[in-house]
């Protein structure tokens, strides 16, 4: 498995969003998904814990759904934002 994916499965929401959403819907191995797209769903998971979406993810963040669901959301966010700060360098070659 390559390093990019390694990390991204620290969080778990993230893995189920790329393996279980974006590589069914796009026909691939999970394996197979471009790194931007890897990135660009991170960003995408993230938001639905921290953005104003209105995700039940953003209530579990909150505490609205209980103190257990608040820590899992809370070590996904850490997961998600060292993830993304780890390979932010992909977005920015992206831009030049």
């Amino acid at each position: 498995m390559k390093s990019i994916l390694r990390d991204a499965f620290k969080s778990d929401e993230l893995e189920q969003h790329l393996t279980d959403v974006i590589a069914v819907d796009d026909k691939v191995a999970v394996e197979d998904l471009a790194d931007k797209l890897i990135l660009v769903e991170a960003k995408y998971v993230l938001d639905k814990f921290v953005g104003n979406g209105g995700f039940e993810q953003a209530d579990d963040y909150a505490g609205g759904n209980g103190p257990e669901l608040k820590k899992w959301a809370k070590k996904n966010v850490a997961s998600i934002r060292r993830f993304l700060k780890k390979y932010q360098s992909l977005s920015v070659a992206e831009h030049q």
